[in-house]
Formats: C-alpha cells, sequence, structure tokens
C-alpha cells in the first residue's frame, strides 16, 4: 500500500482543518471557521483509500496571536521529523476573502520555512466554502464555475501570483455535508484525491533532508 502525505498550511481561520476531513472524509480534525479558535499543536489523522494510505498533517496557523513564533516553527520541525516527507502541500484560503498584506506574509513564512519554491513544486491552492459560492452564483444566475473564474479573475494581483506560482493547481471545494455518492463534498473529496495522487506519482516529494538544509544554521530552543 502506497502512504501519501499531505500538510495543510495558511491563516487560522480559513478552513485547514475542515479541508483535511473533506479529505479524509471524516470528522478527524477538530473545526473552526474564525480566529479565535486554533490548532494549537501538530495534528496527524489518516485514513486508507483503496491502494492508498493517506496522512495528513493539521499545521496551527503561522499568524497566530495565541501561540508564539517559537511555538509554531517547533510544530514545523515535528511535522517534518514525523512524516520524513510531503507530497503535497495545500495552502487554505477562503472564498470570498480578498488576498491582503497579511495573507501574503503568511505566505512569505512558509516559503522561509520551506523554501521559495516549495508551493511551486509540491504545492496546491484550496479555496474552502464553495457552498458560499455556489450560493452566489445562483443568486447571480451564472454556473458556480463562471462565478468562481470571476472571482480569481478580480482577486488582485498577489492573489495571481499565488495562483502562478502553483501553476494553476487550484481547487473550489466545499467542507460542508455528507459524503454521499455524489454530494458536492464527496466530489470535492474525489477530486483532492486526485491531485494528491497525481503530486505522489511523481515521486518528488518535500523531503527531511530538504528542511534540514534550509535550516541548517537555525536552532529552536
Amino acid at each position: 500500500m502506497s502512504e501519501i502525505t499531505i500538510a495543510l498550511v495558511g491563516k487560522t481561520g480559513h478552513g485547514k482543518s475542515s479541508t483535511g476531513n473533506t479529505i479524509l472524509r471524516k470528522d478527524a480534525f477538530e473545526e473552526s471557521n474564525t480566529t479565535t479558535y486554533a490548532t494549537e499543536i501538530l495534528t496527524l489523522q489518516r485514513a486508507d483509500f483503496g491502494n492508498y494510505k493517506v496522512k495528513v498533517y493539521d499545521i496551527p496557523g503561522l499568524e497566530s496571536q495565541t501561540f508564539s513564533q517559537k511555538h509554531i516553527i517547533r510544530q514545523f520541525y515535528s511535522l517534518m521529523e514525523s512524516a520524513g516527507k510531503i507530497d503535497l502541500f495545500i495552502f487554505a484560503y477562503s472564498y470570498p476573502s480578498r488576498f491582503t498584506i497579511e495573507e501574503a506574509k503568511v505566505l512569505s513564512k512558509l516559503q522561509d520555512t520551506f523554501g521559495h519554491d516549495f508551493l511551486e513544486k509540491h504545492g496546491m491552492m484550496v479555496v474552502t466554502r464553495g457552498d458560499l459560492c455556489k450560493r452566489d452564483a445562483s443568486g447571480d444566475g451564472v454556473p458556480t464555475e463562471e462565478c468562481f473564474r470571476k472571482w480569481c479573475e478580480n482577486s488582485g494581483d498577489k492573489f495571481k501570483s499565488l495562483r502562478e506560482m502553483v501553476s494553476d493547481r487550484i481547487l473550489l471545494v466545499c467542507n460542508r455535508g455528507t459524503f454521499e455518492h455524489n454530494t458536492d463534498r464527496m466530489v470535492s473529496s474525489r477530486k483532492l484525491h486526485e491531485i494528491a495522487i497525481t503530486m505522489h506519482n511523481r515521486g518528488t516529494p518535500f523531503k527531511k533532508e530538504e528542511f534540514e538544509r534550509i535550516h541548517k544554521w537555525c536552532t529552536i530552543a
């Protein structure tokens, strides 16, 4: 059985944990839609799907005001010590938010942590709250895909740069509802699995050794 390792990264409140639950098709991670609750420590959950063992790591948001930066950076060290390699980084971002300077700072810190090209080589972007996009599309009388495309186009240059960074590996997902046949959430889960398998099959994961090279001269007390 092949093992696929996924790491959820991004700002608190953008749906990292709920995306993890959609991938695993169960309530594995505690969810929150606000910044008042945040993932405190690195959390690992897993599930088997056919020939694949899927491991998902949920990581504290880098901008957290609840935890020190030293605490958060320790979680990244723990991630690589535990996982050894990451097949897919998922940068979670919620519809209909705007990509502000704050989000750009979070991305910059992640690049400092995993390398400037970590998303380009090993990542994708997930836009959560697809149910809200579907509602807006219905109100405007257009398909959900058209509503999402227009939102992406109108989200500014920083967001455009992020899309280019992940080579348009961007997916609108619905993290609400059941996993019954062909529900919006089940369709989202299947698409996430397809991308994860594709990235895994490339055979070029982000490895612990690469992380150690980046942080060769760093010490965390």
